[in-house]
């Protein structure tokens, strides 16, 4: 029989939180032990917490006290989630780690640390291992993994299948931003209702730098160009849709490329998750669609099964010999952040970095 691991979520009532407490409160063998959040320790999760997903709170988990954020108290805990807010997470999550914990991050904070994994699992599971170097380096007895931000995920997971099999030469990529990426409370009303905000150039950096991190981290088919050789460039946008990133891409080649050999190789992209099934992982982490005037956010950012966690990609069109152009949906805040996690803490349970 496979054990139960009981997990803390850290930032519980913030919107990532919420998503990692709806899906642990379905999974099969990761639950939601302990809730921790700032401000409103002692009083019930359900009481505090603003609801902004689908379904109504489970009885089990709005009844559960809120409690500090302390490692002293987590005797009981076998794993960190910790979807804390850039700054404060560096130090929060070293310091569990100090203490023997497993720490699952969404934050960027050690995003670039290089004996940290940045992971999105279909993509470059195998860089699982950097955490034997990083044990062994900080004399931790615990261990920091990241998921990178959600507009690379949504960039880099189809992205990947491209690069791994074709001579790609460079992408463009232009996203459109849903406003639950800011958090709670999000964006003042006045800075983006009948507004696009430019999300500015440190954030198009930020998210070229994790998407070439990705990409040089595939187990790819082609082996040239080297991904040094690629151009990369990323313009960032937030609207006012709730949940869901869209993006507009267009990827240029090397040599002559089809978009017909494209969508196949879209179509046949999986990773580890998915051979060893999973419970978080979708059968397709790409759903392609034919429709000329999908995927879109409100009808498309759940799909998948489990929901959400699928990236949509449609529009997939040949612009001239050597490029094509398409666009994609992920689901920012599941399979961008809580979903990612979850999906990570399942493949470090099947390495053994977790009690199985």
């Amino acid at each position: 029989m496979r054990r139960v691991l009981k997990a803390a979520i850290l930032g519980a009532t913030g919107l990532v939180g919420i998503e990692y407490a709806r899906i642990l409160s379905q999974h099969p063998y990761i639950k939601p032990a302990y809730l921790a959040g700032k401000g409103s320790v002692g009083k019930p999760y359900g009481e505090i917490t603003r609801w902004q997903t689908v379904g109504q709170i489970p009885k089990e988990i709005a009844d559960m006290e809120v409690k500090p954020t302390d490692p002293k108290l987590m005797d009981d805990v076998d794993l960190i989630f910790s979807p804390l807010p850039a700054g404060a997470a560096g130090p929060v999550e070293e310091e569990f780690a100090k203490q023997g914990f497993p720490v699952i991050s969404n934050s960027p904070d050690h995003r670039f640390d290089p004996d940290v994994p940045m992971m999105v699992p279909e993509i470059n599971s195998h860089t699982v291992t950097l955490i034997d170097e990083q044990r062994k380096r900080r004399d931790w007895k615990g261990f920091i993994v990241t998921t990178p931000l959600c507009t690379a995920q949504g960039a880099a997971i189809p992205l990947a299948p491209i690069f791994m099999n074709f001579k790609m030469e460079g992408a463009f990529v232009t996203t459109i931003q849903s406003l639950s990426g800011a958090g709670y409370p999000g964006i003042p009303s006045l800075d983006i209702v009948d507004n696009i905000l430019p999300l500015g150039d440190a954030y198009d950096a930020k998210t070229v730098k994790e998407v070439y991190r990705l990409l040089s981290e595939t187990k790819r088919n082609v082996q040239e160009p080297h991904i040094k050789e690629v151009s990369l460039s990323a313009t960032t946008h937030r609207i006012a849709t709730i949940q869901g990133h869209y993006e507009v891409a267009y990827v240029t080649f090397k040599e002559e490329t089809s978009a017909e050999k494209v969508k196949e190789a879209m179509e046949e992209f999986k990773g580890e998750p998915q051979d060893l099934k999973l419970p978080s992982a979708p059968d397709k982490p790409i759903l392609l669609t034919n429709k000329d005037n999908r995927p879109q956010v409100y009808f498309d950012r759940w799909a998948g099964n489990p929901p959400g966690m699928s990236i949509v990609v449609g529009r997939i069109s040949q612009v001239n010999k050597k490029t094509i152009r398409y666009v994609s949906l992920i689901h920012n805040t599941v399979r961008g952040a809580a979903g990612g996690g979850v999906l990570t803490a399942e493949l470090l349970t099947e390495k053994g970095y977790l009690p199985k």
